[in-house]
């Protein structure tokens, strides 16, 4: 089942303002309608029509200039409908990876802290798949996610373990080639080592710093899309 997106108010009013750029057939200089007259059109607070024109500047759809008024700075519907969708789609990840920076952060602290030796040769074995598959020029992303998963398992909280697998259809939209990358995680198995290393010691500081390191790397591969 696919998952379902939950948009800001903000992000529905831009949708909104968009809308009304494809119905009236507005291209690149021409000028939108006051603050003041999109609050009266669209039946909402000027503070959130400033903030949904924020986040459309922010991305290059319109542009705001001081005294003169607001205007569509790109052509045609299509690349601003674009525009949006791609801009939604990162938030959305990025949202993705913050729910999994709390839930996986505390699973590898109390891996580090209680994971078995049969579960550490697991993790071990995995990550040995993973660099082994990259080096021969193969997708390791589902040895990637096993590998992660067995983290779950080795904090033995089956509580954690169950909410992360809850979860795992979500979580898997960053395991699923997003943007058309290959493998989003590529710049990151350093850290899994060094990750992996901090269990093996049984210092849960280091190993969560070392995988703080993995989600500051996604993200801003993310964001640079």
């Amino acid at each position: 089942m696919k998952s379902i997106k939950k948009f800001s108010l903000h992000e529905m009013i831009a949708e909104e303002i968009k809308r009304y750029i494809t119905a009236h057939q507005l291209k690149r200089g021409n000028k939108l309608p006051s603050v003041a007259e999109l609050t009266s059109i669209l039946g909402v607070s000027r503070s959130s029509i400033r903030e949904a024109l924020r986040y459309l500047e922010g991305i290059d759809v319109i542009e705001v200039k001081n005294g003169k008024g607001i205007f569509v700075k790109e052509g045609g519907s299509l690349k601003i409908e674009a525009k949006i969708e791609v801009e939604q789609e990162k938030n959305y990840l990025l949202h993705i990876s913050e729910l999994r920076r709390a839930l996986e952060g505390k699973a590898v602290e109390l891996a580090a802290l209680r994971a078995t030796d049969k579960e550490i040769q697991e993790m071990e074995k995995l990550l040995t798949e993973i660099i082994s598959l990259k080096e021969a020029g193969f997708d390791p992303s589902e040895e990637d996610w096993a590998f992660h998963k067995a983290i779950y398992k080795a904090s033995n909280n089956p509580l954690l373990e169950s909410v992360a697998e809850s979860v795992s259809d979500t979580f898997n939209k960053l395991w699923s080639k997003p943007f058309g990358i290959d493998h989003i995680f590529v710049d990151t198995l350093p850290f899994h080592r060094t990750m992996l290393d901090g269990i093996v010691q049984r210092d849960p500081a280091y190993a969560l710093k070392e995988f703080n390191k993995i989600i500051d790397t996604v993200e801003n591969t993310v964001r640079k899309i």
